[in-house]
């Protein structure tokens, strides 16, 4: 069943990146005498097609089967607030980063290009150059920033108190209150191994050696089928593709965009190893290139070493030296998690609480047989972000919350969420009330049974 909870979801995910290229693509042509399209709502200067709302509406379809004209309603009704937080964006000179429009662009012809077989392919779908996609496209990116940046605006200064969280609890009906499924809070220390100095000379080396047999006459793409660890790139000679500045590492980008077609770099150090690039071709702002790269090894000396400091840190943490909050901030390697005292977080990054079925199956096998408070021995796994490397992992369960209905005092977080995102919507539609009719609006008579829409009709 769709809510409109899922239309929201919807309009800030599947429908955005669909509607990126929305008029790229000309419909079919119509029967003689038959309308194509018209306006059916004005904000100021900003319209919105019947074609448009139509568009949004067979989107949803596709997603979540069968919906109601009525949805229609809803499609109409986000039109015209976005074009409302637009316009004002506009009078209030709101400011956007010019370069991460030109970012966003990037990446949505990327996305779209990988789908048709590369740039030549998107080009022959749309009949156009992606230049010249680029050019019909780029508004409708900026503004899609400017309304970010507009609600930003609107509700960055909403803050719940312990008060409104009470408040809302108790003004919720006890047979509406959610029930929730058992919850563990988890933490985790991440011990990387890290890798010697022999190991990255080692690796230096090799990759000298590649270079100088480039140079001496052997062929780039051979070496790099054959050697390099970038195994993706490796199976096309080493080559990565059309990219543009901003998407690679910066001593990697700094080097790439240095060369000349089919010249060679110098050795190139970046986080993931040692590279040598050869430049194949540039278009306009974008470039493309072959590498390859040698990765430094972790040898069974590193992931011992690595291991006897996991084994210390557990060893201070059961002697009450260092909380694991403290451990975990102070030595783990997992960037994502570190800084929140090793906690892990449900999908949408926030809450710490995370049902059973939604955890790591992994991890929960490792903990469904500790007590809250108690910790697992470290344990060697392997891990894939950004790529697959060993580490060592100790794990903490925290707390157990068995099956229960919603409760201040075991979902005081999700709660607070709950709070906060209703007096933002407040907030929001106070805003709405108070700027809609500071502007010209018009809503076409086909709307003109929609509920939703009767507050943008009042006079």
């Amino acid at each position: 069943m769709i809510n409109k909870q899922s239309i929201t979801y919807f309009f800030k995910t599947v429908l955005f990146f669909a509607l990126i290229f929305l008029g790229t693509k000309s419909f079919a042509q119509p029967k003689s005498g038959q309308v194509i399209d018209e306006i059916v709502a004005v904000v100021a200067d900003k319209i919105v097609l019947h074609s448009e709302v139509e568009f949004e509406f067979q989107q949803l379809k596709r997603e979540y089967g069968p919906v109601g004209d009525t949805i229609k309603c809803d499609i109409l009704t986000k039109k015209l607030t976005d074009n409302l937080m637009l316009v004002k964006a506009q009078v209030d000179s709101i400011d956007i980063n010019e370069e991460r429009v030109d970012a966003e662009l990037e990446e949505r012809i990327r996305y779209f290009a990988k789908q048709f077989g590369g740039e030549k392919g998107l080009e022959d779908f749309y009949g156009k150059t992606i230049a010249e996609i680029k050019s019909q496209n780029r508004e409708k990116i900026r503004n899609t920033q400017l309304i970010g940046e507009m609600q930003r605006k609107i509700i960055k200064d909403v803050k719940v108190t312990p008060t409104d969280i009470k408040n809302y609890y108790n003004l919720m009906s006890r047979d509406s209150l959610p029930l929730y499924s058992a919850e563990l809070e988890v933490a985790q220390i991440i011990i990387e191994p890290k890798v010697s100095k022999a190991s990255k000379d080692a690796a230096k080396e090799k990759i000298q050696e590649l270079r100088q047999r480039i140079i001496d006459g052997e062929n780039f793409k051979t070496l790099a089928l054959i050697y390099s660890d970038d195994k993706v790139s490796a199976k096309q000679g080493g080559e990565l593709g059309y990219f543009s500045r901003g998407l690679m590492v910066p001593e990697f980008e700094a080097a790439a965009f240095k060369l000349m077609p089919d010249s060679i770099s110098r050795v190139v150090e970046t986080k993931y190893g040692y590279h040598i690039i050869q430049a194949i071709n540039r278009k306009g702002d974008d470039m493309n290139a072959r590498h390859i790269l040698i990765m430094p090894k972790i040898y069974k000396n590193d992931v011992e070493l690595a291991q006897h400091k996991a084994d210390s840190i557990l060893y201070l943490i059961k002697l009450d030296s260092i909380s694991f909050e403290n451990a975990a901030k102070k030595f783990s390697d997992d960037a994502p998690t570190k800084n929140n005292g090793g906690l892990i977080t449900d999908a949408n990054g926030g809450g710490t609480k995370i049902p059973v079925d939604e955890l790591d199956k992994d991890v929960y096998l490792k903990v469904s047989t500790l007590k809250p408070g108690e910790y697992t021995d470290p344990e060697l796994i392997t891990i894939n972000v950004p790529e697959p490397k060993k580490v060592w992992r100790i794990l903490y369960l925290k707390s157990e919350t068995h099956p229960h209905r919603c409760n201040p005092r075991d979902d005081y977080q999700k709660l607070q969420q709950m709070a906060l995102v209703k007096k933002q919507s407040s907030t929001m539609q106070k805003w709405l009330d108070k700027n809609r009719n500071k502007f010209y609006v018009y809503v076409s008579d086909t709307f003109k049974d929609c509920d939703e829409l009767k507050p943008w009709l009042k006079k």
